[in-house]
C-alpha cells in the first residue's frame, strides 16, 4: 500500500506541476467527458466498439496558444470481452463447448500534448477560430487489480501500468466560455493481463491458439470514445493586436 500511495502522490505533484506551469499562458479549462470503452486484444483482436461499457471522467486544458494545448484526464473505464465472440467458434470437447467472459472496471489518469489542425480561439480572431480538428498524444497510467497466482490458488492485487494514449478528435467553441467536442482515443498498454480474471477452461492470453508474437496477441489494448465539455477558468490577460 505504501508503494501505491507513493505512486499516486508522484502523480498529484506531476498534474500540479502541468496547471502551475500553464498558469502564465493564455488559458485554463475544466471539465467532464462522458462516453464509451471498449476492450482490444486476445479476446478480441480488430472488432471497435465491441461490447463498449460506459466512461466517464473530468479534464483540465491548459492552453499554451491557438494550435497548442496540454490536456490532463482522470476517467473511469469499463471493458469486457469474451470467448468465443459468437457461437459458431465454439471449440468443442466431448460436445462440451468452452468459454470465457471477463468483465473490469479500471481508473486512467493521462497527461496529453494537443495539436490543433486550425487555429482554436484565437483571442484576436475569435469568431474565424470557433472549430478545429486535433491530434492528441502523451502519457497514461492505468490501475486495476491484476490477478497473480500464488499458493492459495490466485488474488487479484492493485496495480499500476504505464500505457501510450493517442487519438483524434473535434472540439467547438459555441459560446463565451464554453467548449464543446468529441474525441476517440486508444491506450496502447505494455501487459497483457487486462482480460485475466481467474483460472477457467480458456487461457486469455493465448485463446485461440495463436502460439505467436504480434502487436494485438502481446499486449492489452483499451479505448475510449465520447464528448466533451470544458469551461474557461482563466484567462491570461491579451496584449492589443493593433501593431500587427
Amino acid at each position: 500500500m505504501r508503494i501505491i500511495f507513493r505512486q499516486w502522490q508522484l502523480l498529484f505533484i506531476f498534474f500540479l506541476g502541468v496547471t502551475h506551469s500553464a498558469i502564465s499562458q493564455e488559458r485554463i479549462e475544466g471539465g467532464f467527458f462522458l462516453g464509451a470503452s471498449y476492450y482490444n486484444g486476445d479476446l478480441n483482436p480488430g472488432r471497435q466498439f465491441y461490447r463498449a461499457k460506459p466512461a466517464f471522467g473530468g479534464m483540465v486544458r491548459a492552453v499554451m496558444n491557438s494550435r497548442i494545448a496540454f490536456k490532463g484526464t482522470i476517467t473511469a473505464v469499463e471493458i469486457q470481452g469474451s470467448y468465443p465472440q459468437k457461437q459458431t467458434y465454439y471449440p468443442s470437447t466431448n460436445n462440451t463447448p468452452a468459454s470465457y467472459s471477463f468483465q473490469r472496471t479500471m481508473a486512467d489518469i493521462s497527461t496529453q500534448l494537443e495539436i490543433n489542425f486550425f487555429q482554436y480561439d484565437d483571442p484576436h480572431k475569435k469568431e474565424e477560430t470557433r472549430f478545429t480538428p486535433y491530434l492528441s498524444g502523451g502519457l497514461a497510467y492505468t490501475f486495476y487489480r491484476r490477478y497473480e497466482e500464488d499458493q492459495s490458488g490466485g488474488s487479484e492485487n492493485p496495480h499500476f501500468i504505464l500505457s501510450l494514449p493517442f487519438g483524434v478528435g473535434v472540439k467547438w467553441k459555441p459560446a463565451d466560455w464554453v467548449h464543446v467536442g468529441f474525441e476517440w482515443t486508444f491506450r496502447r498498454t505494455f501487459v497483457d493481463d487486462l482480460d485475466k480474471m481467474g483460472p477457467g477452461v480458456i487461457d486469455p492470453s493465448d485463446p485461440y491458439d495463436f502460439q505467436e508474437s504480434s502487436d494485438w496477441h502481446n499486449n492489452d489494448w483499451y479505448s475510449f470514445a465520447g464528448v466533451f465539455v470544458t469551461f474557461d477558468l482563466f484567462h491570461q490577460r491579451v496584449s492589443c493586436n493593433a501593431g500587427f
